[in-house]
């Protein structure tokens, strides 16, 4: 029965037939995104044709540079103030995430997981900057999408979705708790797919092991140790994927033997502060 259900899920995400397709407007984004040369008007005018998208971006954009003086209003404002590169990692994301978008009932889980998303997006921005100068480009992105599995399966297996949660809440790990009822989990979902979909593999390995014990032999191991330490903070931080639940599993040794920083407890005091100046999308 498990394998029918993991085989169901994997033949839904890889042949896309019950996840909605990308808007016309995303499949330009992620299009230009991806290339090395690309003209930056023409982004400008894709991101300002398509409001829900726009609005989106500047209020990712708000929350992540919460430090300049005045709020950015306009997606050409944006490219100024905070430069073409984490525009373009903002536009990228939200293009991804607008399709996933619902309402009714599923409103309120979808936009926690989206918050948790945008937070530990922003928490691996202010570690990069102050700590990791090397991975500031990548890293925004990575954290942005690395739970894009579940969202799809709240998207299109609402009703698994459900069950995966009421068992989290009782105390099950995630992980455990995905495979027992999908016979899969959010990790592999999220790289089939990324596959799919065509994104980096720097961001593809993030998705399918943010969850894992981070390894310093894994290809782009110190990104992955980064946005689980980011993920870990964020719910810590009350940015959870499930209302009142533990959190995912936090190796906390295996992180700090990655990458150099201070405390954890000194990075999340931190972190606390400026976040406190932000506001909420």
């Amino acid at each position: 029965m498990e394998n029918s259900i993991k085989n169901e899920i994997r033949i839904d995400i890889q042949k896309l037939k019950k996840l909605p397709t990308l808007s016309e407007n995303a499949e330009k984004i992620i299009r230009l995104t991806a290339r090395e040369n690309i003209h930056l008007d023409e982004l400008v005018r894709v991101i300002e044709k398509d409001p829900p998208i726009m609005s989106k971006v500047l209020g990712i954009a708000n929350i992540v540079y919460f430090g300049i003086d005045k709020p950015i209003v306009s997606i050409k404002d944006a490219l100024l103030k905070i430069g073409f590169k984490i525009l373009k990692n903002i536009a990228l994301s939200v293009a991804i995430f607008s399709i996933f978008k619902v309402s009714g009932k599923r409103e309120s889980s979808y936009r926690r997981l989206y918050m948790h998303s945008v937070m530990t997006a922003t928490i691996c921005k202010i570690i990069s900057e102050n700590y990791l100068k090397e991975l500031i480009d990548d890293s925004f992105t990575a954290g942005m999408l690395h739970d894009i599995g579940l969202f799809a399966l709240h998207y299109s297996f609402y009703e698994s979705f459900k069950e995966v949660e009421k068992a989290v809440l009782s105390g099950v790990p995630l992980i455990e708790a995905e495979e027992k009822i999908t016979g899969t989990n959010h990790l592999q979902i999220g790289r089939w797919l990324a596959e799919c979909w065509g994104l980096p593999e720097i961001i593809c390995d993030v998705i399918s092991n943010h969850g894992r014990v981070p390894d310093p032999f894994t290809r782009n191991g110190k990104i992955i140790a980064l946005v689980h330490l980011a993920t870990h903070i964020a719910e810590n931080l009350g940015y959870k994927l499930f209302d009142s639940s533990e959190g995912c599993t936090f190796y906390e040794k295996e992180v700090y033997e990655i990458l150099s920083l201070p405390k954890k407890d000194e990075l999340m005091s931190e972190i606390k502060t400026l976040l406190s100046e932000t506001e909420v999308l």
